[in-house]
């Protein structure tokens, strides 16, 4: 047989080998994918969620949702707060000392005294603070938060005093033939307060007891199975 014939089918025989692997190869890694494309069963663990459970994941959507749009409203102020407040001028005809003394104000004519308070945006005290966990959602509450302004007031005369609130009120400042005018603090809103109540731990004697009520129960169980 010649050379060239030889060398040929050599050739033809490689060649052959070579295209039969790759169907092979191919073929195998469709299965392989096909496989991996198959809808599995689920987990025995991964139950149907109950109508409750069902109901606050929903509720827990659109709370998310709703927190999203409040961002986008209110981020292009620069913050948004959990307990929105409003910064207010008030003009108030009397306040409260730090000892709870109500006092007067002073004002003569078109002389008012004005104070900056920061007070609870309206219809948020007592309410649930935004964007805080929905594991805590219930248990947190919008609050409002009071400081102390100084400014000049009039006292009421020492015969309405009471004896016991008389003793703690101090002097303030005061100048003399100023009319009875001195200076002293005045209570004023100053802010809207997120506020947390950890829920309340059960006492280890309620848990002494359940421990004891459910060993009852077990031993009854027992009792009626024999």
């Amino acid at each position: 047989m010649p050379l060239f014939s030889l060398s040929f089918w050599k050739y033809m025989n490689v060649y052959s080998v070579k295209v039969l692997c790759g169907c092979v190869l191919g073929a195998g890694a469709d299965a392989y994918g096909n496989a991996t494309r198959v809808r599995r069963e689920p987990h025995p663990h991964h139950r149907p969620l109950t109508d409750e459970e069902d109901a606050a994941a929903a509720w827990k959507r659109g709370h998310w949702r709703e927190m999203q749009a409040i961002m986008r409203s209110e981020g292009a102020r620069g913050v948004a707060e959990c307990c929105p407040s409003v910064l207010e001028m008030v003009a108030p005809k009397g306040g409260r000392t730090p000892s709870g003394l109500f006092v007067e104000l002073y004002e003569d004519g078109e002389n008012i005294q004005q104070l900056y308070e920061l007070s609870c945006a309206p219809d948020i005290v007592g309410r649930p603070c935004r964007f805080v966990d929905a594991r805590l959602y219930n248990q947190s509450r919008c609050v409002q938060k009071y400081s102390y302004s100084y400014a000049l007031v009039r006292k009421p005369a020492a015969t309405e005093i009471p004896q016991h609130r008389a003793r703690r009120e101090g002097q303030g400042f005061s100048v003399p033939g100023a009319g009875g005018w001195s200076m002293d603090y005045v209570r004023v809103r100053s802010g809207c307060e997120c506020q947390i109540t950890p829920p309340k731990r059960k006492t280890p004697h309620k848990k002494r007891e359940r421990h004891r009520q459910k060993k009852k129960n077990r031993r009854l169980e027992e009792e009626d199975e024999t």
